[in-house]
């Protein structure tokens, strides 16, 4: 069953007890309905807006579909102009709208308040943040592309650095809209994890990395997000057609904050997100050459 506040029972009782549950001559501004479902014990509250859209005088006499949050599905039908308009000489607002209510589980609440909106639409088609959860799963959130110094296979006990391409480490934005409600979810990417493959554990980076610099002198750079191979991939299986085809397979997951906002100050944040690629690095020993003098 749905409960909801601010309503009347229906319009004929409505007639026989007089003014129930509606403002006097100078009406104070009602309590926003709150939709509450306890089906499977799910309760969800939510409160009807209509923000975005330009006002209007006339009411809707159309109807619109909300979602409670739990399966259940109700349909909000304006009652017809002769209605409201009895209402309001009962001392409703004028600028508010009564709906009837059918949900799915079979209730029926006649005479429900909606309090005046910007156009006075029908309530929400469906709650905010199920909408930001769809937005969220529509994200299309690139797989990093990662990079490294040693460009080719890295070397025993020199430092390897690691980093995601920079121009994916940057916000991605992605907007729903249903009827009058709408959610904008923002994903930030965050931080980095990489797995370099020689068992010696994860690392965590803060952000995407640094990238070599190839023109600066090593002295002046640093990095948070390096790793240092103690042995070689020689002991690892072959991959390919050549002897030497022996590999770590580094693992880097990249680590998104998601976010969102919606109508009427609306907003908070989902659950973060990852993306994974798989590279191969062969690590070799660095070879040492020495030479003597003649004579």
């Amino acid at each position: 069953m749905l409960t909801r506040g601010v309503l009347l029972a229906g319009l004929p009782c409505l007639l026989a007890a007089g003014p129930i549950g509606v403002a006097s001559a100078t009406p104070t501004p009602p309590p926003p309905v709150v939709v509450s479902g306890d089906n499977n014990s799910g309760t969800v509250d939510t409160t009807v807006t209509a923000p975005g859209l330009p006002s209007a005088p006339n009411h809707p006499t159309g109807s619109s579909s909300s979602d409670a949050g739990n399966g259940i599905t109700c349909v909000w039908t304006a009652e017809s102009a002769y209605s409201q308009q009895l209402f309001v000489e009962l001392g409703s607002d004028p600028n508010g709208t009564w709906y009837d209510v059918s949900c799915s589980d079979g209730s029926v609440t006649l005479g429900v308040y909606v309090p005046p909106a910007s156009g006075n639409v029908p309530p929400a088609v469906v709650l905010a943040g199920t909408l930001a959860q769809t937005a969220a799963n529509s994200l299309q959130l690139p797989a990093p592309r990662a990079a490294r110094s040693p460009a080719g296979q890295a070397l025993v006990g020199l430092a390897t650095w690691f980093w995601v391409d920079p121009a994916q480490w940057q916000p991605l934005t992605q907007r729903t809209t249903a009827g009058p409600v709408w959610a904008e979810v923002t994903a930030t990417p965050v931080s980095t994890t990489w797995d370099p493959g020689d068992g010696m554990g994860v690392l965590a980076c803060s952000g995407p990395g640094t990238p070599y610099d190839r023109t600066r002198p090593e002295a002046q750079q640093s990095t948070d997000c390096s790793h240092t191979y103690r042995r070689s991939s020689a002991d690892q299986p072959q991959t390919g057609p050549q002897v030497n085809d022996r590999f770590f397979t580094v693992t880097v997951t990249a680590t998104w904050q998601i976010t969102w906002r919606g109508p009427a100050g609306s907003g908070g944040t989902l659950a973060p997100l990852t993306r994974q690629s798989t590279f191969a690095l062969p690590v070799a020993q660095r070879q040492t050459v020495v030479t003597s003098g003649s004579g």
